[in-house]
């Protein structure tokens, strides 16, 4: 009998939602920035340095996040990474137009957040699945991530025509808290990691 798909399974959609929102989150912020840009809320400069920043917390983050997700609760590691990218949000919007540090300060913290959550987010899908439909799990993730990297900026286009920037801004911090709060906890880290171990091939 093959085994139940994934799809059916509460858990995984859970953390299938959550993964799918912080992808949506990931992709948007940088077309809404650029928007700022065209609604003269921010400068050329100040975008390039937004970004830069960004981005500096998103790459020290991710090494961090896989740490942290090898040492403590892998549900804890999305929650609290995926609270702080929520949190950057409204200072995101507080700071257009008005205090560029307030700005980069939130984007440094927009870009941790999303940095520390990926490796635990990876690491959630071996405890909520068993061995057996991990490769479905695997695919539908990663179908959810690469759609979102085009359903992120389209969404932002499309709600551009009625909302404006620290709006939109607000918007991708509740994606962010879709992302910190809807998943399970999963299983315990004891259970995955014997998994790991199980599907990884001897080396004689």
């Amino acid at each position: 009998m093959p085994p139940r798909s994934v799809l059916r399974d509460t858990a995984f959609l859970r953390l299938w939602a959550g993964t799918t929102a912080s992808g949506l989150a990931t992709w948007a912020l940088p077309f809404v920035l650029g928007l700022a840009v065209l609604h003269r809320d921010l400068g050329a400069t100040g975008l390039g340095l937004v970004l830069g920043t960004r981005t500096a917390g998103f790459l020290l983050a991710v090494a961090v996040g896989g740490v942290l997700a090898d040492r403590h609760s892998r549900r804890a590691v999305v929650l609290w990474s995926a609270l702080a990218a929520a949190v950057a949000a409204p200072l995101l919007a507080l700071g257009l137009g008005r205090s560029l540090l307030l700005m980069t300060a939130g984007a440094a913290l927009a870009g941790a957040g999303q940095g520390a959550c990926r490796p635990a987010f990876q690491a959630l899908t071996a405890e909520t699945v068993d061995p057996e439909r991990r490769q479905q799990a695997n695919a539908a993730m990663t179908t959810a991530v690469r759609a979102s990297t085009l359903a992120g900026p389209a969404l932002t286009a499309l709600l551009a025509a009625f909302l404006d920037v620290a709006t939109l801004l607000l918007g991708i911090g509740l994606l962010w808290l879709v992302a910190a709060l809807v998943p399970g906890r999963g299983a315990t880290t004891a259970a995955p990691a014997a998994a790991d171990r199980a599907d990884t091939p001897s080396p004689h």
